[in-house]
């Protein structure tokens, strides 16, 4: 999973909705940016050029905000007298979206001030698009660039403002202020081959998770599986790769949507492997199901601005994340004033239309285990146990990963053997990398595999959801400190037992480890056998279009049912449950207990999912 930070571009909160007359009883703040007194160590500073287009978004005030979650959980609820009463993006907007009077009434004010507006039929979000002076002249700004610590910084000298009436329905105003951190959490690692493999082959996900039969009778017919992707798409690679691997190869099948944003200098994905892996995969589980991907610059415009373009369209019945964000980056740039508290809750609502809707949503749970990152004021990056956004939002499905079993020499000839499936985590080579410490040192390729590992743990940012409640596992945790703060495998981890509160994940695993991946193709790298738990997030999804593809209802907001299956004798889960040989670098499995942060409910037995998921 190649998780990157998001261009932490400012989500910026508004205050009390002042206007731009003189007098400072009718003048007030609508937003607070990373302010040029609140930066130490600026260099080249220089203004914003002020025929520089930038794209903002306008986040709109929720209505009826109270029902949303009660929403979202009755339509997911079997039993619940609304459950797959799904609303259409047109009655979501009715319900929870601001009017069209009030839209139109906020598009004719920055149409007026020379922006191109596009307002998001959800009636929460509004791009705007104009000149870095029409910017600087509407909401009484100045745009500024600068160096800052090596990376370069907009921010606006001057704090924000709009007139009171047009301030009054506005959430949050997007892109004004950003800070680019391009780095990657993990890189999965990948190994050269000359062609697709029989190890490699999509369908083996099929047969080892009991999908074959299935996969067969419905093949995702009638079905749109969405990707959210912040890199290209090159049809050719991926056509390519199904036609190698025996599936339908026709491009048709997929489509592309642009859902803006802007690039902030250089922002985004040099090349298309990511998109190529998750449309590659998707595709092939299910060759009968059409692809729409939803492209966005790396930015927090984009972001959200793909997730609105997915749920508003609403042709996809599931839809595929493969990209991330540690909290522990978010908190640091709440905590230096670069982001506000808002940003979990604008992503929850757009999460949570997705489920009022019945889009079975799917996020990678991350490749570098229970850890992630945060960021130091001057810049520099320190990790520490942090769960992975948006895979921890309370409505989407987080998908974790597995080592299948296997057995292998090293080229120094130490043996590596994984007697079963278990949870995915660097420790599983902890065995050879004592044996031969110097050789692991001398490949880095192999040291990333000793950090490498299923994301998964507990969230600060979203409390514990619903469905969680109750199940044994959820909030208590055994773990071992695999990793020495160094970095280096720690040989003698004693067990860790606690307690903590907040939304549990993964929620589901499958294989991700590269000793046991997939075949991937992209014409700038070749053929591969590739890991990483962004391969599980798209095969998630397109087993979420096999299964719709026999229904006449879709699926929805998985979660709801396989917390309450995995507590039933119907239940389609195989824990990996074991506290030993069985890690994500830091969580183990509670024996005898229904949930763990390693491998969440377990390996989804699908023969046996679509009998029993109402």
């Amino acid at each position: 999973m190649k998780i990157r930070f998001l261009v932490a571009g400012l989500i910026v909160g508004l205050g009390s909705f002042g206007g731009l007359q003189a007098t400072a009883a009718s003048t007030s703040t609508v937003a607070t940016p990373y302010r040029e007194n609140q930066l130490s160590g600026l260099t080249n500073v220089q203004q914003v050029s002020s025929g520089k287009t930038v794209t903002l978004d306008l986040v709109l005030n929720t209505r009826h905000s109270a029902e949303l979650t009660k929403t979202a959980y009755a339509v997911n609820t079997a039993g619940n007298r609304q459950f797959k009463s799904y609303l259409t993006p047109k009655q979501f907007r009715q319900k929870f979206g601001q009017s069209t009077t009030t839209t139109k009434r906020l598009a004719k004010y920055f149409k007026a001030h020379k922006f191109k507006v596009t307002t998001f039929n959800d009636g929460l979000i509004m791009q705007i698009k104009g000149s870095a002076s029409a910017v600087d002249k509407t909401f009484a700004t100045k745009l500024k660039t600068a160096r800052y610590h090596g990376t370069k910084i907009q921010y606006s000298k001057k704090t924000p403002k709009l007139p009171k009436k047009v301030a009054q329905p506005i959430k949050a105003v997007v892109g004004i202020t950003n800070l680019v951190k391009l780095s990657s959490l993990a890189q999965t690692t990948s190994t050269a081959t000359d062609g697709p493999t029989s190890d490699g082959a999509p369908q083996n996900f099929l047969s080892q998770y009991h999908a074959t039969n299935l996969a067969q009778s419905n093949a995702g017919r009638g079905q749109t599986i969405g990707i959210i992707s912040f890199s290209k798409v090159n049809k050719a690679d991926i056509t390519h790769f199904w036609s190698a691997e025996g599936v339908a190869d026709s491009a048709s099948r997929i489509s592309v949507k642009s859902t803006g944003g802007m690039n902030v200098w250089g922002n985004v994905d040099p090349g298309n492997a990511e998109t190529a892996l998750d449309v590659e995969q998707a595709g092939a589980l299910a060759p009968k199901a059409k692809i729409r991907v939803y492209t966005a610059s790396l930015s927090d415009v984009g972001w959200l601005n793909a997730f609105a373009t997915a749920f508003g369209e609403n042709k996809a019945s599931s839809l595929s994340l493969s990209w991330g964000l540690s909290e522990g980056v978010l908190q640091s740039l709440n905590k230096y004033h670069v982001l506000t508290p808002l940003y979990g809750s604008i992503m929850n609502t757009l999460l949570a239309q997705g489920a009022i809707q019945g889009v079975s949503t799917f996020a990678a749970s991350g490749d570098t285990g229970a850890y992630g990152e945060e960021l130091a004021k001057n810049g520099d990056v320190s990790e520490g146990i942090y769960a992975n956004f948006p895979a921890n939002n309370p409505w989407v499905t987080a998908t974790g990963g597995t080592t299948l079993p296997f057995s292998g020499t090293l080229a120094n000839g130490v043996t590596v053997k994984i007697a079963k499936e278990r949870t995915w985590g660097g420790d599983a080579l902890f065995d050879a990398y004592a044996q031969d410490q110097a050789f692991f040192e001398k490949h880095s390729d192999l040291m990333s595999m000793l950090q490498s590992g299923s994301g998964g743990g507990i969230s600060t940012l979203y409390a514990t959801p619903q469905y969680q409640k109750g199940v044994s596992g959820v909030n208590t945790y055994n773990a071992r400190q695999y990793l020495t703060s160094d970095g280096l495998p720690r040989l003698d981890a004693s067990l860790i037992t606690g307690k903590a509160s907040g939304r549990n994940y993964p929620d589901v695993v499958a294989n991700a480890d590269p000793l046991t991946g997939y075949d991937d193709y992209d014409s700038r790298d070749g053929w591969s056998t590739v890991g990483g738990t962004s391969v599980v997030a798209p095969q998630f999804a397109a087993m979420a279009a096999i299964i719709n593809s026999n229904r006449s209802k879709r699926m929805g907001l998985w979660n709801p049912q396989l917390y309450a299956l995995a507590q039933t004798s119907q239940s389609p889960f195989t824990k990996l449950d074991s506290d030993t040989d069985n890690g994500n670098l830091f969580y183990v499995g509670q024996p005898g207990k229904t949930y763990n942060q390693a491998a969440g409910l377990g390996t989804v037995n699908f023969d046996q999912l679509a009998k029993v998921f109402k």
